[in-house]
């Protein structure tokens, strides 16, 4: 019998015309995230020569253009043709509930995480680098819309990213492949499976744009896992896939608009070292969300939120 996974807030859940094996159908959602995957890197290898450097006009101007293609025709050619379905592959409203209050609380709750989340990393970086490995170290911020050549330049930036990247990754990962492996696996495994998958997919371009190796290679892998888990937890707890469209576009926008650097370190640590205590931060600093997470649990998952807008 399939496994469904009923809340008050969420959308209901998708019942198959045509319940797969269970079997089957891991190995349906793992092959179709391999095939997007392999499509996906084919694109960055062939496009990076064309559209560098990582941030230009064109580097997001691709983004528009061959993001929705590699990530979602394979999704709906598999759920039309494979699974013969004829409702839609991933819900972004509940029945129960105005879908203008959905997307409001979402947004709220988006805004609220994204702020949590630089106040938490600010107080990471900042406690890292007085923490007398580096010496003695100056902050200095940044502002990330002064780098790029124009107003233009910063806004298309910033749509792509809410718009685009957000809406995507969050359809694929969590409204889609989180939400299937939920009828065949434990909640905290399909939370587990879909984040791993999320951070793996980012590394075709930390290896052919950004030219990552070693140990920041790993470190990064790390990151994109945990917020993956952190996305993703969000939307267990609330079946509210807005909440994590916003929360993801904006913390990505938030890094391109607003940032800050140590300079006048006094004394480097070795780079083992350095990875250590970084990785370090990363666990702490999930750590940190995913409690904050857990315990306001029942606020993001209160029917009285909807109704009340």
């Amino acid at each position: 019998m399939d496994r469904i996974y009923i809340t008050k807030t969420g959308p209901p859940p998708i019942v198959f015309q045509h319940p797969p094996p269970k079997g089957r159908y891991f190995a349906e959602l793992l092959g179709l995230w391999i095939l997007t995957l392999c499509c996906w890197t084919v694109y960055r290898f062939i496009s990076h020569p064309y559209i560098k450097p990582f941030g230009s006009v064109e580097f997001y101007i691709g983004s528009v253009i061959f993001m929705p293609i590699i990530w979602l025709t394979p999704i709906f050619l598999y759920w039309k043709f494979v699974r013969k379905e004829t409702i839609p592959p991933v819900h972004f409203f509940p029945d129960f509930f105005p879908k203008r209050s959905f997307v409001i609380i979402g947004l709220i709750f988006g805004i609220i995480l994204t702020l949590i989340d630089f106040i938490l990393i600010f107080i990471r970086s900042y406690a890292i680098f007085n923490s007398g490995l580096f010496g003695d170290t100056q902050i200095e911020f940044e502002f990330g819309f002064l780098d790029t050549e124009s107003w233009l330049h910063y806004m298309i930036m910033a749509l792509t990213n809410l718009l685009i990247v957000a809406i995507i990754e969050e359809f694929v990962f969590r409204g889609f492949l989180q939400n299937q492996f939920e009828r065949i696996l434990p909640k905290w495994q399909s939370l587990a499976l879909a984040s791993i998958l999320f951070g793996l997919t980012h590394l075709p371009i930390a290896i052919i744009v950004y030219e990552m190796e070693g140990y920041w290679l790993v470190y990064s892998l790390i990151e994109w896992i945990g917020m993956g888990l952190l996305f993703g937890y969000a939307y267990q707890i609330s079946r509210n896939i807005w909440l994590c469209i916003f929360w993801h576009g904006l913390y990505n926008v938030m890094l391109g608009t607003f940032t800050w650097s140590f300079v006048e370190i006094e004394k480097l640590p070795s780079e083992m070292v350095q990875f250590y205590v970084a990785t370090l931060g990363l666990i702490v600093f999930f750590t940190t969300m995913m409690l904050l997470l857990y315990t306001s649990r029942n606020k993001f998952n209160n029917a009285s939120l909807y109704t009340g807008i």
